[in-house]
Formats: structure tokens, sequence, C-alpha cells
């Protein structure tokens, strides 16, 4: 589904190396002391050549050419294992999430929220409703790279949102590519195939074309702001390239051309290959959110396997039917989430003795989804910055009960990761200054201190 991303890409800007050894608690402390996670060296990864602007050097880049064939015929040659991540250089700390993920993948669920404005209004309903946060928050590398302002708050915010409140990071990446790359005079640059006129996929995974020099050099621009959170120790949910299903998206399987040529699949293999093998972060757990057999990709690439659900009606069931779809695709032992969701599912359903589906998390889209806005998609709030629940997606007494539930891991059930601190986020902390009649009689960040 082509979410409200225009509309609130418009109201934000006016608004403003270690192997895998190590046993399965590594990484997770079992207090809240910790030093401050500046203080602390982290493995990095290999570096990314830069020009003296700071910029990818692109002959360097350009030197490094994914060998399909032998990629391929390394993936194939393994058995996928779901019970360790994909990746060969993931370090302590993404270990110990990883294990952490899998051990609660069937048990329990995770609370989840996208986040995209400063105002982080989502985070503050679910604070004054239930006195809590979600345990994951899902960012995006749009600002991040091409000719735009470069613009790395979502970089910023998720080193804070792991490292001063001990939250889980996501991100996914919508990617934008030049609107006309034969016309210097077009500057623009979308993510939507219908804002774009000439930018070929195909192109975009041979060497030597136009649109394959930017995609090598977007992949390791992204690769420099994937080795900022590792730097800081932040482990990432990485869900490149999703949507891959329809049309609306660049590199999405739009046409038969598209998916006899494996054109989606060459370049969700060159991302894999230039950051594993290549750059070799050692911070990803892989999220593949292809959401068809068209998209298919080895799973020797991905851990999870994602679907987005947004229903046209309310609905909070246990999603079956997109469960079906990627379990039908994936290994068994891979991890299933509902990556985005229009409408949250009721934990009742998703744990009924019935239920068919396993969730490892549940991430709602940002504004209007969450929050009461207007028509074109701005937060509405009161006096003192205070925005409120849109019940057209939920009640306050449903939204309470999915905050409650013994299956549901919230932020403040979350065990302590190394290198990570318990700060109320300043946002909140604020709020909470200006509206001390609102604030939660029953909030669980009593461990939280503020600064």
């Amino acid at each position: 589904m082509r979410k409200i991303i225009s509309t609130i890409l418009a109201a934000s800007m006016i608004l403003s190396l270690c192997a895998c050894s190590g046993d399965s608690t590594s990484g997770v402390s079992g207090d809240n002391t910790s030093s401050s996670p500046s203080e602390q060296q982290k493995p990095l990864s290999n570096p990314v050549a830069v020009d003296e602007n700071g910029e990818v050097d692109m002959k360097v880049a350009l030197s490094y050419e994914t060998d399909f064939d032998a990629l391929l015929k390394d993936l194939e040659s393994r058995e996928p294992d779901g019970s360790k991540p994909v990746s060969k250089n993931t370090n302590p700390e993404t270990l110990a999430l990883f294990n952490y993920l899998k051990e609660n993948y069937g048990k329990n669920i995770f609370a989840g929220q996208q986040y995209f404005q400063d105002g982080q209004y989502e985070q503050i309903v679910y604070y004054m409703e239930t006195g809590d946060l979600p345990a994951i928050i899902g960012f995006d590398m749009i600002f991040s790279h091409g000719n735009q302002k470069i613009n790395d708050q979502h970089i910023d915010d998720a080193i804070s949102w792991h490292t001063k409140q001990n939250g889980i990071v996501a991100f996914c990446w919508h990617w934008k590519v030049p609107v006309d790359i034969e016309n210097d005079d077009v500057k623009g640059i979308a993510f939507y195939s219908d804002e774009i006129t000439n930018f070929s996929l195909k192109n975009a995974v041979t060497p030597g074309t136009k649109e394959y020099e930017v995609v090598i050099k977007d992949i390791d621009t992204i690769a420099l702001k994937l080795q900022r959170l590792e730097a800081a120790g932040v482990p990432v949910l990485w869900r490149p390239l999703h949507e891959a299903n329809g049309a609306w998206f660049w590199w999405g399987t739009k046409d038969i051309e598209t998916v006899k040529g494996e054109y989606y699949q060459k370049l969700w293999y060159m991302v894999f290959d230039r950051l594993e093998n290549y750059h070799k972060l050692t911070n990803l757990i892989w999220v593949w959110n292809g959401q068809s057999r068209k998209a298919e990709v080895n799973a020797n690439t991905y851990d999870l396997g994602g679907m987005d659900v947004y229903p046209s009606f309310e609905d909070h069931s246990e999603q079956l039917t997109a469960y079906n779809t990627v379990s039908k695709i994936m290994p068994a032992d891979k991890m299933s989430c509902i990556s985005e969701c229009g409408y949250i599912p009721d934990p009742d359903k998703v744990f009924a003795a019935d239920s068919k589906v396993k969730w490892l998390y549940f991430m709602p889209w940002n504004g209007e989804f969450i929050c009461k806005a207007t028509a074109t998609g701005a937060i509405i709030t009161s006096l003192g910055g205070t925005p409120s629940i849109n019940t057209d997606r939920m009640s306050s007494e449903f939204l309470k009960g999915v905050y409650s539930h013994d299956k549901v891991i919230t932020l403040s059930e979350l065990p302590t990761f190394e290198g990570t601190d318990k700060i109320i986020p300043e946002y909140l902390y604020l709020w909470e200054l200006q509206n001390l009649d609102k604030s939660p009689e029953n909030s669980k960040l009593k461990d939280y201190k503020k600064e």
C-alpha cells in the first residue's frame, strides 16, 4: 500500500571485527549501570573510501563489483540456518540481540513504532495512554543520501534511542534516485515509481551505466551511516528494498521483464554483498520484505521475513493471510515480522490456542496511524503540544490492553543491553514538564533517569 509519506514529508520540513563467538547472553548486562557509549571503543567494519569532501570515492567504490554467479554459488552451497545470523561478521552486541529475539520468537511479540517527525507524537500518545513506550523504533535512511540536503537526524535519534533509552533500532530505506538520469537540469529525486520518469532498474544492476554509479554511491553512502551506528554499538534490524512485490517503488517487481531478469534480486544481492562482504558491517540483522515469490531471494541473505499489512478497514486480526504468504516462502526456522502495519494486531488473537501465526514484532506506521490528524496528515495537538490517539484506528482501551498484555514486550520490559543507559527521552521529559496533569500515574519508566 502506498503510505501517506509525501504529506508527512512536507509537514516534517516545516516542523522541523568480531566473530560470532560468545554465549547467548553476551551483550546483555544484569543491571542498569554501564559506561558511557562515547567512552567505549567498538569494532569497526572495513572503512568506506571517501574523498577530501567526505563523499564516497567513486574510483575506489567502482573497483568492486558483485560477482552474482560466485555469490549465488556460495549462498546455495550452504543450508540456511535460522539459529544464527546470516552475517559472518556479527559483533557480540548484535549476536546478543539476535539470540534474545530468537528466544522470544513464538512466545512473545515486540511492540514497535515507525518514527518520522521531530515531535515523536506517537511516543507521547503511547506514554500518555500506557505509561510505556515501544520496544522497537523504526527509522529511515530517506534523508541520508542523494543530491538533497543531507539530514542525519534519524541516525542521531537512533543512536540515542539505543544508547540512552536501551531501545531496539530498526531501519528501512526509502531509496531516492534521480527522477531523470539523463537530464542534468532535473534535480529532483524520488522513490515512488510514478514520480520517476527515467531511471532503469535493469541499468541499476548493470556496471557501466549512470544508474549503476548512482546505486553504488548510494549503497556506500548508507554504509557510512550504518558504520556510525556500528561505532556507537547499535545493532540494526536492517530492512532495505521493502515491499518489492508491487510497482509503487522503483525497485519493485513491476513487470514481466523485471521478474524474468531478476533485477530486484540482483539489486538485493548487490546491497547484501557490498555491506556484508565488501564493507563487512558487523551490526546488521537482515530483514527481507519482498512479500512475494517473484521477489524471492536466497535465505542465506536474511534473518527475518517481513510483511507490510495495510487493510482497507479496521482490522486487528492476527493477519493469517500475510503470515501464510511469507511463511510459505521462507525456511521454517526463519523469523517473521509485521514490518509495517496500519492496525496493531490483537495479541489475544495472535496467541490464541488455535492461532497459526508467529510474529516477532509489529510496527505501526507513523502520523495518523496512531495520532489524530488533519486531512493533510498534520498531527493535531492541544495546548502544550499534546497529541491524542486516533480512535479511527484503535480505542484507548485497546491500546492499553495491548501494552499491558503479558505476551507483548515493551521498552520497560527489555533487558539492559551492553553499553546502554536508561534515560527518559528529552522530548518526553520536556512534554511532561509542560503537561504534568497529563502525565500517566502508572508510568512503567520509573527506573529511567531524567536529565
